[in-house]
């Protein structure tokens, strides 16, 4: 299994999965400074944290459907991967800066390092599984080592499969600790 997925990581260009966590690590940040926080401090009198609301089944079907979303970008040659890293990596900074700012710093890092780093790590490897035909594609046409075909294309679209797969993996683990976490807490 491990050889399996080091083949798979292997299939990625070296440069695709560090610029591909990079620009949305960016955008995060960006989206953790853009928040209007004036509404937090009557939010934290209603009671309840919005932090642990959901269930399994609904953490699940939220992350395994932006990872599909960043998925897209095979058939679009990476403009909707691109779309939706951008949207979702401003959509993490807000959900970040919303959790500091409600819970402070060592709060959230204390709920959510148990299954975050599983799922922001799967929706970077969505992102790449995205880029990956399109990447594959560019280096064919700058590099001239190989022809650019159909049939390559459609390796390279196999291939984001395998890195799709071990994306989704780690999102399924990274929900079912989010769940234990909040049942825990509960």
């Amino acid at each position: 299994m491990l050889a399996k997925t080091a083949r798979v990581l292997g299939s990625i260009p070296g440069w695709l999965l560090p610029s591909t966590g990079l620009a949305m690590a960016t955008i995060a940040v960006f989206g953790y400074s853009a928040v209007d926080l004036s509404w937090i401090r009557d939010a934290r009198d209603m009671g309840g944290s919005p932090l642990y609301s959901k269930d399994f089944l609904q953490i699940l079907g939220r992350n395994v459907g932006a990872a599909l979303v960043l998925y897209s970008g095979v058939a679009t040659l990476g403009l909707t991967t691109l779309l939706g890293a951008g949207i979702l990596a401003l959509y993490v900074g807000a959900t970040v800066s919303l959790g500091v700012h409600s819970v402070g710093g060592a709060g959230l890092v204390a709920d959510v390092i148990w299954y975050v780093p599983f799922e922001f790590v799967g929706l970077v490897l969505a992102a790449t599984a995205g880029f990956q035909p399109a990447a594959g594609l560019a280096r064919r046409l700058l590099m001239k080592n190989e022809p650019a075909t159909v049939r390559s294309f459609i390796d390279d679209m196999a291939r984001s499969l395998g890195t799709l797969a071990i994306a989704i993996a780690l999102i399924v683990l990274g929900a079912a600790i989010e769940a234990i976490v909040i049942q825990l807490k509960s």
